[in-house]
């Protein structure tokens, strides 16, 4: 596995392809350009890697780039490489550049929205249509926009499977509803226009029938065609929009449509399918706002087959969000009678994610707090007393198979922390806190249980004294921790959230490693924040600096009150 991983070659970026094309005679994909103009947009890239010394030169050089393709828009937007280049540079661009490219990408519009890179072209022109401000020329962007979003969802059926122009339907309904959806893969989104997310023309009644056409689209769908995974990412956005501007009539209609034609009906068949079974979630998150909905789905999915389901390879997703969105707290009682006997199988199919939701609602709707802490100790092997709860949560691992050197377990972290969230987390603390100091310095220094300490010392149902007994249990170690990215994170959110008796006792520490400290990487932030030189060279000086920041904390405590109990 090693030899693979090591011989495995690095994908190459974009720019490396392009230019190993160009010098093959190859000008990409698409669209048929000149060997001068792909030559000339293959420099264009590589300069745009560089930053521009001022704003004015950047704009110059936009300019020119575009006039170069002034008149032959639509030739260059169907070319790989130039319609990368038009995606990238088009934020940045005058408007009266997106005016004519909205006026060269307005006719044969089925041929533009199935088209591999004039698709892309066209849905970062309707992103800057719909939620970037213009100062003039809004009114020919507006009629443009309203024409394609018209297009689109009037060709939901043909549009929603096509793996072109779905993303285009997807960012129609961004368009239609004012709400950007953010797409979780970063890495195959252009950069620039996630910043755009003001809505231009709310209120537009001829983009508001876009949203009633595309509903009755959906609401007529075969169940073959829902089951597409490409139509139903696009229905999921629209349902996702609907509960966010609050279209409750809308989201209604089509969830019901949704759930009679093909999850009541086949209710065992959505398992096998991943599309459908994200199309549920989606359904499930939708629809917590409507209770009634999500009760009577509740009671035709998953009444009596929730432990089944926890346990199922695509269905325990489902179980999570309905964990994530259940309204109130009968429905949870309910649910969570289910699968509390399960949770030892779940920890050991590796299904935690089950767990975490289940913790999360407890925390959300303060129900059953203790009876999920007692069940999640029994699954770990914990004694009556938890113990051994903190560790065992943290590597997700029962105490009799547990070991020092087991990596620290995501769910497991995220689940530690909202039980440090809990009414009543005394037994949690307790844990922690009994932990030797270098085994909570590896804790705190690691990228998933770092974020323990920051819900530690910021939960309102964790006093003061328990965080100064965290200070003092971390003895010896702040140095260590300092001098490290994550642990460098864990000092600062202890710092920000101690007394000054507690910050000297840092301090103190700190103070005694100032040389390696001053020059560190991670080490130098922690040595400036907390004044490690003043302390050691003018203590008095620090006292004041100290004092007098603790005394203005404590008047906007006074102010806007301190509801942490003691």
């Amino acid at each position: 596995m090693e030899n693979v991983k090591r011989n495995k070659k690095k994908k190459k970026s974009f720019l490396q392809t392009a230019k190993k094309f160009g010098k093959q005679g190859q000008r990409g994909k698409g669209t048929n350009i000149a060997q001068d103009q792909y030559d000339y947009l293959v420099r264009v890239l590589e300069r745009w890697r560089d930053p521009f010394d001022a704003d004015d030169e950047r704009k110059i050089f936009v300019s020119n780039v575009f006039h170069q393709m002034d008149g032959h828009e639509r030739a260059f937007s169907g070319n790989q490489l130039a319609s990368r280049v038009i995606e990238l540079l088009l934020p940045h661009a005058d408007v009266s550049v997106l005016s004519k490219f909205t006026q060269e990408m307005a006719q044969d519009l089925r041929k533009l929205c199935t088209d591999q890179f004039s698709s892309h072209v066209l849905e970062k022109m309707m992103i800057l249509c719909a939620f970037h401000k213009h100062s003039e020329e809004q009114s020919g962007l507006k009629n443009w926009l309203i024409k394609i979003c018209k297009f689109l969802c009037n060709n939901f059926d043909e549009f929603s499977g096509n793996p072109y122009a779905s993303h285009l339907l997807r960012t129609c309904i961004e368009c239609i509803t004012g709400v950007r959806i953010q797409d979780k893969n970063k890495s195959k989104q252009t950069e620039g226009y996630d910043e755009f997310t003001a809505f231009q023309f709310k209120g537009n009644e001829e983009l508001d029938d876009c949203q009633d056409i595309l509903s009755e689209k959906i609401s007529r769908a075969d169940a073959e065609m829902i089951e597409n995974e490409l139509t139903s990412a696009t229905i999921q956005t629209y349902l996702k929009t609907m509960k966010v501007i609050e279209k409750k009539d809308r989201l209604k209609t089509v969830a019901n449509y949704l759930l009679e034609q093909v999850f009541y009906p086949r209710a065992d068949y959505f398992l096998e399918s991943q599309a459908l079974v994200r199309l549920l979630e989606c359904v499930l998150e939708a629809t917590s706002c409507l209770p009634d909905l999500f009760n009577q789905l509740t009671n035709k999915l998953f009444a009596g087959k929730l432990s089944n389901l926890a346990q199922h390879e695509l269905a325990n997703f489902v179980v999570q969000r309905f964990f994530e969105h259940v309204p109130n707290n009968e429905m949870f009682m309910a649910g969570l009678g289910e699968v509390l006997a399960d949770f030892e199988k779940l920890i050991q199919k590796g299904y935690t994610g089950v767990i975490l939701s289940v913790v999360k609602a407890s925390v959300r709707l303060k129900c059953e707090q203790a009876t999920i802490l007692q069940n999640l100790g029994k699954a770990l092997h914990c004694n009556d007393n938890l113990d051994e709860i903190a560790m065992t949560c943290i590597k997700m691992m029962p105490n009799d198979k547990l070991n020092e050197e087991l990596p620290i377990n995501l769910h497991g972290s995220l689940i530690l922390q909202e039980l440090l969230a809990f009414n009543k987390p005394i037994q949690i603390v307790r844990s922690l806190l009994n932990l030797e100091a270098h085994v909570l310095r590896k804790i705190f220094s690691d990228p998933r249980g770092s974020h323990i300490v920051n819900r530690f010392v910021s939960s309102t149902t964790i006093g003061e004294k328990s965080r100064d007994a965290l200070v003092k249990q971390l003895s010896g170690e702040y140095v260590s921790l300092a001098c490290s990215k994550h642990g460098s994170y864990s000092v600062q959110k202890i710092w920000d959230a101690v007394n000054v008796k507690s910050k000297q006792f840092i301090v103190e520490e700190l103070a005694k490693g100032e040389k390696i400290l001053r020059n560190h990487q991670f080490g130098k932030f922690v040595f400036t924040s907390c004044a490690v030189s003043v302390f050691a060279h003018q203590r008095s000086e620090w006292n004041k600096t100290i004092t007098k920041d603790e005394k203005d904390r404590d008047l906007f405590k006074d102010i806007l009150g301190d509801v942490e109990p003691q």
